[in-house]
């Protein structure tokens, strides 16, 4: 009798995954630098933040969280909690919606396209300090751009509105560029079907391009706020945070108690109080972007 006997395979043991280390060997330095100093910073911030630390006095002492009872009881610092708000939200929302309207504009092929799109992006690439002398030289009551306009600086109404509108002019360069790379990955096919159907160019950026360049716009918003928010260069340079406080923002506000009357403990809770606005702010935007991926 003939047995017949089959070959047995043996198991193939699955390969491990080998982790190549090198990429994050390069970045390691620049992360652990970068990482150090703002721990280190946020630490001696919150530190400072827990003392009467005043450069007037002989002795620092732990004061616990009196700082923080100050903050919540000084109206000037609410005031400009309410003004950074007012200021950073109309520059988002100008900026953003100026930004993505100009991309969709110089997506187009156009003579002159890249000299247009340099333009728009220069106020962008210069300093802060720069832009802010420029236009406060322009809006100057006995300057002709101030003098046509009526002096917009010498009214609490007209600085704040003359301020938001120079920020946005500045800001509306970085939203495009990131809008124009956003709307190179769209396909050019869609666009073609909703032709076909007889949509117009109006209904083909609401329906089509808007939806997709939407987590960008998320993007964009986002560190726009972050940036405005905690934006002081331009408006010591614009209007010193005048006339009469009417455009000191929180981020001013500190920086006065911290560099200019050296209250470095009362400054510092401020920049804590500041950062917690920055995550509470953050957490909302990717708890929206969330939402509206979910529903999708």
């Amino acid at each position: 009798m003939a047995i017949a006997v089959g070959t047995v395979t043996p198991a193939i043991k699955p390969r491990k995954r080998r982790t190549d280390l090198f990429p994050f060997l390069l970045i390691a330095p620049a992360v652990l630098l970068v990482g150090a100093f703002t721990v280190l910073s946020l630490v001696f911030t919150g530190v400072a933040s827990l003392t009467d630390w005043d450069i007037g006095r002989r002795v620092t002492s732990f004061i616990g969280l009196g700082n923080y009872v100050r903050a919540f009881q000084d109206s000037d610092l609410i005031g400009a909690f309410i003004r950074s708000g007012i200021f950073v939200t109309s520059v988002v929302a100008l900026s953003t919606f100026s930004g993505f309207l100009i991309a969709v504009g110089l997506n187009r092929k156009f003579r002159g396209q890249g000299f247009v799109r340099a333009l728009v992006i220069v106020p962008w690439v210069i300093s802060e300090l720069a832009t802010g002398v420029f236009w406060m030289i322009l809006l100057m009551p006995d300057a002709p751009l101030g003098a046509v306009l009526g002096g917009p600086l010498r009214s609490a109404t007209g600085a704040m509105i003359s301020l938001i509108c120079v920020e946005t002019w500045r800001s509306v360069g970085f939203a495009m560029v990131m809008v124009l790379a956003s709307l190179q990955s769209i396909d050019e096919s869609l666009y073609e079907a909703a032709r076909v159907d007889g949509a117009s160019g109006w209904r083909q950026t609401w329906l089509i391009t808007f939806p997709l360049v939407s987590p960008t716009l998320l993007v964009v918003a986002i560190l726009l706020m972050i940036g405005n928010f905690n934006l002081v260069t331009i408006i010591i340079a614009f209007t010193e945070g005048g006339p009469i406080d009417a455009t000191t923002t929180t981020a001013l506000y500190m920086y006065k108690h911290s560099f200019q009357y050296f209250h470095i403990g009362y400054g510092s809770s401020i920049a804590i109080l500041m950062s917690v606005v920055n995550v509470i702010a953050m957490g909302f935007f990717i708890l929206l972007q969330r939402s509206r991926g979910a529903s999708q």
